[in-house]
């Protein structure tokens, strides 16, 4: 579910004519906003995290004193903050649920889902360097998260793909770029393995090569962030993706190609 699709990232510096800049800044930031909405995982985490296995994690029923109690009534008062657009108090609420089931095992379920949330929060707030330190803890919750046996692989890629993101945000190129390759890295090999299924990889990998792309572009790596598009583009017409995510992987395309750039 690519994120966000995600929050915005910082304004992408072209080299084009100062003419041109007003046009070009406007054009790729309306982009952005409407890749936002592409199939991520984290905007349904930034949004609402609240939701995403909030059933699953108290089937359990305990007594009312017990954690998985205290983490339903946790997060039911995060639901509640973030509908009112009181996001840190939302955050901050799923920290103290995060806490708790931490405290009940380090293999708990829910701590991934849990450090992903909190990560994309602060993303969400602009506080990188926090997102950064959950979506580091998140990965080491990967081997005991729900459904790992199928999707650690996957959910390893997406955290990186968010790593790498905050690290671009951050102005870090060279990290950011290290981490995108890990996360297609990982992509290549589940792929020749076969573990996965072909078009929820895929899927998420689109949304990698475009970020891999917007990297390359603010790094003048034009040549670069072509190719990355055009994968990204092939992904999106060999999955059936919506035709719309095709629409705009073109337009920046074609952006790319303007001689003033």
């Amino acid at each position: 579910m690519w994120r966000y699709w995600r929050r915005p990232s910082m304004p992408i510096r072209l080299r084009t004519r100062r003419v041109h800049q007003r046009r070009q800044y406007k054009s790729y930031e309306a982009l952005k906003e409407d890749f936002k909405e592409w199939l991520r995982k984290e905007v349904k985490l930034v949004s609402l995290f609240l939701g995403t296995g909030l059933t699953a994690i108290f089937i359990y029923a305990y007594r009312d004193d017990s954690p998985v109690r205290q983490m339903q009534y946790i997060l039911a008062e995060a639901t509640v903050a973030s509908k009112q657009g009181d996001k840190y108090r939302a955050r901050q609420l799923t920290q103290r649920a995060y806490a708790i089931a931490g405290s009940v095992s380090d293999r708990e379920p829910h701590l991934y889902e849990l450090a992903f949330s909190i990560a994309a929060q602060f993303e969400a707030a602009e506080q990188f360097e926090q997102a950064k330190k959950f979506y580091h803890e998140a990965m080491t919750h990967v081997p005991y998260a729900k459904n790992a046996s199928k999707n650690a692989a996957m959910y390893r890629m997406i955290t990186l793909d968010r790593i790498a993101e905050c690290c671009h945000n951050m102005k870090d190129v060279k990290k950011a770029e290290i981490f995108y390759q890990r996360a297609l890295d990982i992509y290549e090999k589940e792929r020749g393995r076969g573990q996965h299924k072909k078009d929820q990889m895929d899927a998420e990998v689109c949304g990698i090569w475009f970020n891999y792309a917007r990297l390359c572009i603010d790094s003048s790596d034009i040549p670069r962030s072509q190719s990355l598009l055009k994968i990204a583009s092939k992904c999106v017409r060999e999955n059936n993706l919506p035709q719309e995510k095709q629409v705009m992987i073109s337009e920046l395309f074609k952006q790319l190609q303007s001689p003033e750039i």
